[in-house]
């Protein structure tokens, strides 16, 4: 089982947090977009935010047809 490491900086000492600007600099945009998606489906997740987010969902999908639409 993989485990998760909770850290805790202090964001006024830089010094402290310097591996994970090292880690995030060294990924590649795919493994970024992973984690930052996931990092929203826990925030949805916890936050109960499931139908706004459904809601929103929608509206984007609409967006998106209105303008593939135009540009047919």
């Amino acid at each position: 089982m993989k485990r998760n490491k909770i850290k805790v900086y202090n964001l006024n000492d830089s010094s402290q947090y310097q591996d994970e600007i090292e880690y995030w600099n060294n990924i590649s945009s795919e493994e970024k977009l992973s984690l930052i998606q996931k990092l929203r489906e826990q925030y949805i997740y916890l936050y109960n935010k499931k139908k706004l987010y459904n809601e929103s969902r929608k509206g984007l999908r609409r967006v998106y047809r209105i303008i593939k639409l135009s540009q047919s």
